[in-house]
């Protein structure tokens, strides 16, 4: 067993390096680096924070600066990943790399870690800078619960959207397809997840109008249990003060957590199982 753990970290690790070396990430990392750490000091400033905006605590400062994750860090997943399986299938390197005496289900965690590595190390980076920024801007350091809290929800972000990159990338049939059903379900979770929603509240009788109704925000979060954004979100709001924080149990969050973490990596090691290269 842990022979074979050490199989899989040793490929995903070289398959990381890999990535990290390529144009994308040389593109890409200054860009996240900079977006969180800026948010990160722009928020903690109460002279840059819009009125209204509670940023009082470390904290809410991490919840607020969780924004560009959403938005660039999960990107950045669809933009490392889209062609990792495809590619190898048009070009025979995966047919060579499933020839190999490792087991299917190592190979395709392997190639999970590898795509996670590479997107998790400049948001890592990113995120410690932003915690330093928050400390110069505020005199205050985020409690180890809160930073433990924003590094290990971030990481099962990015975890999720790879898992959904690498299954698109799996069932692409060129590389074409492979960005755009990875783009796709980006954009869905991150700009269009609000209209199923709205649906579902209109359909429940809530006034939908109402940007302050605690029924349309119970069922908000309902429904953000079936986004991997949603449950993003739901995770760093539990660090929020009590006033803040979702109706839902945190038992119910950390359930489906675990759902996205186990189901969607078991549906790639699964189609990687049964693929014909």
């Amino acid at each position: 067993m842990i022979e074979r753990l050490q199989t899989i970290w040793d490929v995903g690790f070289q398959d990381a390096k890999r990535h990290i070396r390529s144009q994308r990430m040389i593109i890409l990392s200054p860009l996240i680096v900079m977006t969180i750490s800026m948010a990160c000091w722009g928020f903690a400033d109460s002279r840059i924070v819009p009125a209204g905006l509670p940023t009082n605590t470390p904290s809410q400062v991490l919840f607020y600066s969780s924004l560009p994750v959403v938005f660039f860090c999960t990107l950045s997943v669809v933009l490392i990943g889209f062609d990792s399986i495809s590619r190898r299938r048009l070009t025979g390197e995966l047919a060579i790399d499933l020839s190999q005496p490792m087991p299917r289900s190592d190979y395709a965690l392997s190639q999970l870690l590898g795509v996670w590595l590479a997107a998790m190390s400049p948001t890592t980076i990113a995120i410690l800078i932003g915690i330093f920024l928050i400390q110069q801007q505020m005199g205050e350091w985020p409690s180890a619960a809160d930073t433990a809290m924003f590094l290990g929800a971030t990481g099962l972000l990015l975890w999720w959207y790879t898992c959904l990159q690498l299954l698109a990338s799996s069932m692409a049939r060129d590389i074409g397809s492979s960005v755009t059903l990875g783009v796709g379900t980006w954009l869905f979770f991150v700009f269009l997840w609000l209209i199923p929603t709205l649906i579902v509240a209109q359909t429940m009788g809530i006034d939908i109008t109402d940007p302050n109704s605690v029924g349309f925000d119970k069922i908000q979060e309902k429904v953000d249990l079936f986004s991997p954004n949603g449950v993003y979100q739901l995770l760093m709001e539990t660090r929020l003060p009590a006033d803040s924080q979702p109706h839902l149990s945190a038992s119910s969050i950390w359930a489906l957590t675990l759902v996205w973490t186990l189901f969607p990596t078991y549906l790639f090691c699964h189609r990687i199982g049964v693929l014909r290269p």
